[in-house]
């Protein structure tokens, strides 16, 4: 298979991890979302419980500085930095599935990226919440507004786009017609498509 990076953003409750996780094992290539931040722990010497709290989010970027080891920059910024750094090293290694974090924005320009959305009606959403998290409705409705609009606003902020719109992504997909094994095969089908188109 040629070299192909293949960035997903994804509604909550879509499903999109799963589903990243299930294209990359059919794929046969490594896969990256919540091991962004450890790898980021690690680089920037930021306790990754910290880093955690601060995913994906960007309300929070201006309420945390680092100390003067790294300049006193705020924390949601050099999280977003050496995420990014990380994300374009990735990239040059080899193939792979990455989750979120900007990278069909961080990545832009590339002749080898694939960028994919995942999404899914709030309903049903909600419904996979509730089930996943043995949570109730009202909680899980919560939950879903609370993350998707943490997730818009990260996006939002950092890349000056719209998340989740035609413009940003080669491909938008609801996951709740297939399911999670049959949007990871049509990713799959898309993906080695793409890899066959002339650059």
């Amino acid at each position: 298979m040629g070299h192909i990076i293949i960035a997903m953003g994804r509604r909550y409750g879509s499903g999109g991890r799963e589903i990243g996780k299930l294209l990359a094992k059919r794929l046969g290539i490594p896969f990256y979302d919540r091991e962004l931040v450890e790898m980021a722990a690690r680089k920037s010497g930021i306790d990754q419980g910290v880093l955690e709290i601060l995913n994906e989010r960007a309300s929070q970027a201006t309420l945390l500085k680092t100390k003067s080891a790294a300049g006193g920059r705020q924390i949601g910024e050099l999280l977003y930095q050496t995420q990014s750094q990380i994300i374009r090293e990735l990239a040059e290694e080899g193939s792979c599935v990455i989750i979120g974090r900007c990278a069909n924005y961080v990545l832009r320009g590339r002749e080898d990226l694939f960028t994919a959305f995942v999404t899914a009606p709030e309903e049903k959403r909600i419904e996979r919440i509730m089930e996943r998290n043995r949570m109730c409705r009202e909680d899980a409705a919560r939950a879903v507004e609370k993350v998707d609009r943490q997730r818009r606003e990260y996006y939002e902020y950092y890349t000056k786009g719209h998340w989740g719109g035609p413009e940003d992504y080669d491909l938008i997909v609801d996951s709740s017609i297939l399911g999670p094994e049959g949007t990871a095969e049509l990713l799959e089908e898309k993906a080695r498509a793409f890899l066959k188109c002339p650059v």
